[in-house]
């Protein structure tokens, strides 16, 4: 990377129902980066209104893309085509991993879903190069960022997050230093606080990110500190929950209605993909509606079309109202409050300490779910984002100006991209949980994240040149304290074991760490 010039960011947020692009520009002067403006969609001739449909068409032999986007997304209504259509299989990365995984999460396996994110990012690249970058090839001016779900890096030890990042850098040219993995909250964050949307709230309130996407959902806890404007992380909690899960609900719908045998669909599985899309846009339609103009002014409808292939064809006008989607989706609706009611206990949050409650994500704008979170905590504490479905991928910019020596960005809010010293903040709440060093003072620990390691910038520092500069990170409530090593080069030990790197590890007292060869103990007061 130059001492001094320009660098050309993408951002990219490959979502489950669609990929999102963004480009900013930073000026260098050394270690530092500064964005002038702010940063823009880039949206490539494949998008339709800035979104890029996450959908593909294998050629017939099944090993490489034939086309994508919008073009894929048309094929759906040729019959003999659409068994080669493949999308909605981001959710499927990882699920082999997990004891519960749900339907959507097995329409394909983990090595398929990881084949097509390759394919079809290797396609949107070649575009970017094309549109975007004079046809020239990838060096030290551009970088490229892309977002990951948080539980990637913590859950079963990193594997899924290995192995996706090790898919998106064959994608790249050999050697290529500019890519950067941001967790998707972190890029809400980042993006909220420039915005202006997260507010100081009165000493002990909690700010709660509620990030709905297409299929997964993550809830991020935090207080905001005065004046500075930053997130002190407190916890985040997610499940398998998005706004995909209703389109598929939808499909079925429309399905009995279109009188479609269920032995036709069986015969023609790729039939319903079809049927999801019309069920997205009946619900995007209404929700439109509800949101923004009051009482639906008229049903949405539309004409569904459905050509078997078998030959058979079936159409049919599809009009959806308020209690036919109500009655359609009630599970949903159940899942969605339990969701709430699992962050809010794993959190350990009283609802009478949330000051303000702010929605994100392509699926956060579904009528359902802004009003049960208003009537749950109050209108006036319910925030839904400007184009929520963009906040992560905006975010994704902002985290390279953020810190450019960040290589692995967590989910800890990073230090403000702005030049002004932050404020002083209060002194945050203990945990009641303390580390006790050889030779350093008793370090108490407050609720929240505790980074450790031999930079200035670490909350606890420390001196061993065995430390790395960003070593590991505490995570502390009252009732939990968590450990995690950050990738460090000589290691972190609990009890004279080594840690898996990125492995959450839940501390108890009497625990000994070693950070390089700095030596503590592990502590916690007892309440009387």
């Amino acid at each position: 990377m130059p001492d001094q010039g320009q660098l050309t960011l993408f951002a990219l947020d490959c979502g489950t129902t669609n990929w999102r692009l963004y480009r900013a520009e930073y000026r260098l002067r050394g270690a530092s980066a500064r964005m002038p403006g702010e940063p823009q969609p880039a949206p490539l001739t494949s998008f339709v209104d800035r979104r890029l449909p996450a959908i593909l068409c294998l050629n017939p032999a099944g090993t490489a893309l034939e086309s994508f986007g919008e073009v894929a997304q048309g094929q759906l209504d040729n019959e003999q085509v659409r068994e080669r259509v493949r999308e909605h299989f981001k959710p499927c990365i990882g699920a082999h991993l997990e004891e519960n995984s749900l339907p959507h999460q097995k329409r394909h396996t983990h090595a398929q879903a990881l084949e097509y994110t390759r394919l079809l990012l290797e396609a949107v690249l070649e575009q970017i190069r094309q549109e975007k970058w004079r046809s020239a090839a990838f060096d030290d001016r551009v970088a490229f960022a892309l977002a990951y779900p948080v539980h990637w890096r913590y859950d079963h030890g990193g594997q899924i997050f290995d192995e996706f990042a090790r898919t998106v850098r064959t994608c790249f040219p050999e050697g290529f230093a500019g890519l950067r993995f941001v967790a998707e909250p972190e890029g809400a964050i980042l993006c909220l606080a420039r915005r202006g949307l997260l507010e100081a709230t009165p000493a002990g309130d909690v700010a709660l990110i509620v990030d709905v996407g297409g299929s997964t959902t993550d809830i991020v806890a935090g207080r905001v500190q005065a004046r500075s404007g930053r997130l002190e992380f407190l916890g985040r909690h997610g499940e398998a929950f998005g706004g995909g899960l209703y389109d598929a609900e939808l499909a079925g719908v429309i399905a009995d209605e279109l009188k479609v045998p269920a032995s036709a669909l069986s015969d023609d599985p790729s039939a319903l993909i079809s049927l999801r899309v019309s069920a997205q846009r009946l619900k995007e339609s209404l929700s439109r509606q509800l949101l923004h103009a009051g009482p639906l002014n008229h049903v949405p409808q539309r004409t569904v079309t459905l050509v078997m292939q078998d030959g058979s064809i079936y159409r049919r006008v599809i009009a959806l109202d308020e209690a036919r989607f109500r009655e359609a989706t009630a599970d949903l609706e159940a899942h969605f409050s339990r969701l709430i009611d699992n962050a809010l206990a794993r959190l350990q949050l009283r609802e009478d300490i949330l000051g303000q409650v702010v929605l994100v994500g392509g699926g956060a704008q579904l009528f359902t779910l802004i009003g049960h979170l208003r009537q749950r905590f109050g209108p006036e504490k319910v925030v839904l984002a400007d184009n929520p479905e963009e906040v992560v991928v905006q975010g994704l910019s902002l985290e390279f100006g953020a810190s450019m020596e960040k290589l692995e960005p967590t989910i800890q809010f990073p230090s403000a991209a702005c030049e002004e010293e932050p404020a002083a903040v209060p002194a945050p709440q203990g945990s009641g949980w303390t580390l006790v060093g050889d030779e350093a003072q008793p370090a108490p620990l407050p609720i929240g994240v505790t980074t450790v390691g031999r930079g200035e910038e670490s909350d606890l520092q420390v001196s061993d040149p065995k430390a790395s500069r960003r070593h590991a990170e505490l995570r502390a409530t009252p009732a939990r304290l968590e450990l995690v090593d950050l990738g460090s080069t000589n290691g972190t030990y609990l009890n004279g074991k080594r840690l898996p790197a990125h492995q959450l590890q839940v501390l108890s007292p009497g625990d000994e760490i070693f950070f390089g060869k700095a030596r503590f103990v592990c502590q916690q007061q007892v309440k009387p």
